[in-house]
């Protein structure tokens, strides 16, 4: 089974990033259950929600002390496992984060500028601190912020592949433009991250805006890339209120959830 990493990235914000990112790594984690797979979802966005969506109990230590070094990955590693409270998720685990990794993005930032020629390059700091996870998990799934900043190269630098959530509204086509060009800016730097799909969420069929740049983006992006949309459902907002449920254990038969499977499907598949 081939070891990838997602990064689920748009630079606009209340897209859907961080319920994609949950969705995504649980269905994941489901699909390669039986052969003893494993996944990783990486929080990146400093406001912390992955483990409070899910109802995580946190340890001491989280992503910003594995970046700056002060502890070790087992140290900073959460099992999503709530088989006690009727969530089974054996083989998914979480890297936490909350706003202390902001304080590390700086720090980061500042050893980077005036370490000399020892420090690492910021757009190498990812890969140096987080690239043996390829190792031990078959995928990982990272929640980024809509802000990356310089943190961009050093994402792209990680990750294989981006997943980049759309609201099917004017700003969210809009928005998606400009980051998708900040990837093929990547790209023309070296940098090899592909774009895995574009994912319409929050699609209501009977908007026409909705109906427009669902057009739209299949018209520039192609029909391949463009993901099956995710409708609008209060099932994204119901299901992490309720005991820190993902929508597959919360409402697996919804519209919502199958179309979730088959991006999942649309993923492992290839």
């Amino acid at each position: 089974m081939s070891k990838r990493i997602f990064a689920v990235a748009n630079r606009k914000g209340g897209v859907g990033k961080t319920t994609t990112a949950i969705t995504v790594a649980h269905g994941l984690a489901q699909k390669i259950a039986d052969s003893g797979g494993r996944v990783l979802l990486i929080d990146f966005d400093p406001q912390g929600n992955v483990a409070t969506s899910l109802k995580l109990e946190l340890r001491k230590r989280d992503l910003a002390d594995l970046l700056l070094d002060r502890a070790e990955f087992r140290d900073c590693v959460i099992s999503a496992d709530r088989a006690d409270e009727g969530f089974p998720r054996p083989n998914l685990f979480v890297l936490p984060s909350n706003d202390t990794l902001a304080e590390a993005k700086g720090e980061l930032m500042i050893k980077s500028a005036i370490g000399g020629r020892k420090a690492t390059p910021i757009e190498n700091v990812l890969n140096e601190k987080l690239g043996f996870v390829r190792d031990l998990f078959n995928y990982v799934v990272i929640d980024c912020p809509p802000t990356l900043d310089v943190f961009s190269d050093s994402v792209y630098r990680l990750a294989d592949e981006a997943i980049v959530p759309v609201k099917t509204d004017f700003l969210g086509e809009v928005g998606t433009a400009r980051h998708t060009n900040d990837i093929l800016d990547a790209q023309s730097y070296g940098i090899d991250i592909q774009i895995n799909c574009i994912l319409p969420t929050f699609y209501d069929k009977r908007l026409t805006i909705a109906r427009s740049v669902l057009e739209a983006l299949r018209t520039h992006y192609g029909k391949a890339t463009v993901a099956t949309p995710i409708p609008r459902s209060t099932v994204f907002e119901q299901a992490p209120a309720v005991e820190g449920q993902t929508i597959f254990e919360y409402r697996p038969n919804s519209a919502a959830a199958k179309a979730y499977q088959e991006l999942i499907d649309r993923i492992h598949s290839t």
